[in-house]
């Protein structure tokens, strides 16, 4: 089945409004997750929808603040956030003459609580959330149900005369990539660097990291130390990722990204797997409703032995995505993908979504997703078709 999403609270579109940077309006400086007080406010100001004429100079007001401005907080020294989705799933494939397959469920698709703590150039940022089922790489109870999970935990400090520096240490999200919200696309699933952290992989890492965020440029490379949430040791990947992005225009970005991972027994596949992915990307805003992005990653696959499923093998995906916003807070978005996984005996697949999200009020959107693919499992065809409605809430 075509799985579902969950949220990164990155927009790569808002490079319409000349952001091509994330550490502006997020506390991970390659995106998603918990906003700054300035992220906040371009939330309000540009980012929800606005029901009457608004001036020039207008402020943002209380409103945009943790759980409306119900609590103060003194910022930045303390960051408080939270969200909550929940969503419900439609989704058949269909396999040849076999009777298609069918997934119909209301999900709580995310409830988790973050906080940064900065005392000059001293950071320390967490999350705590539950899971009724699934996220079992990011579970601190381990239980087959109902967990507490921690996507994040982290500590660092920001160098530089302009602290465009941050050197990090703790668990974070694996810098690779554009973040975005369509978290299983193919891109996102088969180099395994979604913020979603599912029962079969790790999105989120402990590791060590070093980024850089500069007006035109920004990067980050971590090292991989492996996700010590998950055991025993054997499944715990080792290793690199990394991107760098260049804005010659501030409606302009392009990067590349690189990874590099060994496990000795990988979740997925339950053998030694050292896996790569290098690719390119990009982000381009022709005019202001419009922002185009896209995605293409080269992957390697290496398994022990020369028999079924040994050796190494090549694989690609990519994604092409317009976003259009019709009207402030409402966008229009269509997706198309290819992927072949790099593994033995699979074939190409593709498909695409057409979507529609509306920023309705403020620290509140609803989305709308349908999805046709065509997928290849092990040289089997199939059809999935999947509907997906979401409704978020940011405190």
């Amino acid at each position: 089945m075509i799985a579902w999403t969950r949220p990164a609270e990155a927009y790569a579109w808002m490079i319409r409004h000349d952001y091509t940077s994330c550490a502006q309006c997020h506390a991970d400086p390659s995106g998603g997750s918990l906003l700054t007080p300035y992220g906040r406010a371009q939330g309000e100001l540009l980012l929800r929808s606005q029901y009457g004429k608004q001036a020039d100079d207008a402020e943002p007001g209380k409103m945009k603040d943790f759980l409306w401005g119900l609590i103060p907080l003194p910022e930045p020294t303390i960051l408080l956030g939270g969200d909550v989705r929940n969503a419900y799933l439609a989704a058949r494939e269909k396999a040849g003459d076999a009777p298609a397959g069918t997934d119909n469920r209301f999900i709580s698709m995310q409830a988790d609580f973050t906080g940064q703590v900065m005392v000059d150039r001293f950071r320390a940022n967490a999350s705590i959330g539950f899971d009724y089922k699934g996220a079992q790489s990011n579970a601190i109870t381990h239980r087959d149900e109902y967990n507490l999970i921690s996507r994040v935990h982290w500590v660092g400090v920001d160098l530089g005369e302009d602290k465009q520096w941050l050197v990090r240490a703790g668990r974070m999200n694996m810098p690779f990539g554009i973040r975005q919200i369509e978290h299983t696309l193919f891109v996102r699933d088969l180099t395994r660097t979604d913020t979603k952290g599912g029962a079969d992989h790790s999105a989120q890492q402990h590791g060590v990291s070093l980024s850089y965020n500069a007006e035109g440029i920004r990067g980050e490379l971590m090292a991989i130390l492996g996700n010590y949430q998950l055991n025993p040791d054997a499944f715990r990947e080792r290793g690199y990722a990394g991107y760098i992005e260049w804005a010659p225009m501030t409606t302009l970005a392009f990067g590349a990204s690189s990874l590099v991972t060994h496990a000795s027994r990988d979740l997925r596949l339950g053998t030694e797997l050292t896996r790569q992915a290098h690719g390119v990307f990009g982000r381009y805003s022709p005019i202001q409703p419009l922002v185009l992005t896209a995605e293409a990653d080269f992957l390697i696959n290496t398994q022990p032995g020369n028999g079924a499923g040994g050796g190494t093998h090549a694989g690609f995906a990519s994604f092409l995505q317009g976003d259009y916003e019709a009207w402030q807070g409402l966008h229009f978005i269509l997706t198309g993908e290819t992927k072949r996984d790099g593994l033995a005996n699979t074939n190409w697949s593709y498909g695409g979504w057409a979507g529609c999200a509306w920023f309705f009020a403020p620290h509140a959107d609803i989305r709308v997703d349908g999805m046709l693919h065509h997928l290849d499992r092990s040289g089997i065809g199939s059809t999935a078709t999947t509907f997906l409605a979401q409704f978020h809430l940011y405190l």
